[in-house]
């Protein structure tokens, strides 16, 4: 998260100490309805934990016994990048060297992360407890205040939240190699939670703008729970559980409308 902190930070930086590209004379005023496209780069900061549900966690036979789930549970972590363009729509409104705005937005991802995980079971269980847990971010969208101030004539720096939303996927597969057990599900849904970040926009001409931004996305968390493949045990279920969150750094264009 810092790289992206310190990314954003240079080039404010950058922009600052740069002149301006058009020469119009007057002062540049942010105030009106604009649209655009953007680019840039997802990072997932999702994470998951697999455990027994169902009858794991009633008293049963020696086999089952809950106090053993623990044993049976596992967590981690999806971090993986991912590409993202999309487009975005709002409203400035400028008081001296405030700015105040609305931005509504929305983007493609091709966020499609798989995480295996092979591990060894301890006494008095035995094998191993093979799982794969994966996740898919279709798409997702913002809407989302904006309040920033003016450094510099053409440049706007501005902080922002709001609403988010984004259609999630995820499956799981597990696998008891001691014996049969073996359990399999899957989720799929709009998701909804918030965002916020911070960037800067700079002016290229009256009607062009460039900006670099930065968003954190949470998308809140997600339990599904599901049965055994082959249906060896009856009653005896796993549950995932999907904390979706994301880091979204990209840079976008907007016309203004006069």
């Amino acid at each position: 998260m810092r790289n992206y902190i310190f990314a954003g930070m240079a080039l404010l930086v950058f922009l600052t100490c740069t002149p301006a590209i058009s020469a119009d004379a007057g002062t540049y005023n942010w105030t009106g309805f604009y649209g655009g496209l953007n680019m840039g780069g997802v990072k997932n900061d999702s994470k998951y934990t697999v455990s027994p549900s169902g009858d794991f966690l009633t008293p049963a036979d020696a086999l089952h016994d809950p106090a053993l789930n623990p044993l049976r549970t596992d967590s981690g972590d999806l971090d993986s990048g991912a590409f993202t363009i999309g487009g975005q729509i709002g409203y400035n409104y400028q008081f001296g060297c405030f700015v105040f705005g609305l931005e509504m937005d929305f983007n493609y991802s091709d966020m499609d992360e798989s995480r295996p995980v092979d591990r060894k079971l301890v006494s008095p269980l035995n094998g191993s407890f093979i799982y794969t847990v994966s996740q898919k971010i279709d798409y997702f969208g913002t809407f989302r205040g904006r309040l920033g101030f003016t450094p510099a004539d053409r440049l706007l720096v501005f902080g922002t939240g709001g609403l988010a939303y984004g259609h999630v996927s995820s499956h799981s597969d597990i696998l008891f190699t001691s014996g049969t057990d073996g359990y399999l599900g899957s989720s799929s849904g709009i998701r909804t939670g918030w965002a916020a970040g911070a960037g800067g926009e700079y002016a290229l001409t009256k009607c062009l703008t460039i900006k670099l931004e930065y968003l954190y996305i949470d998308l809140g968390s997600k339990d599904y729970t599901y049965g055994q493949q082959f249906q060896q045990f009856a009653g005896f279920t796993y549950t995932t559980q999907l904390d979706t969150a994301e880091h979204v750094i990209r840079v976008g264009f907007n016309y203004k409308f006069f």
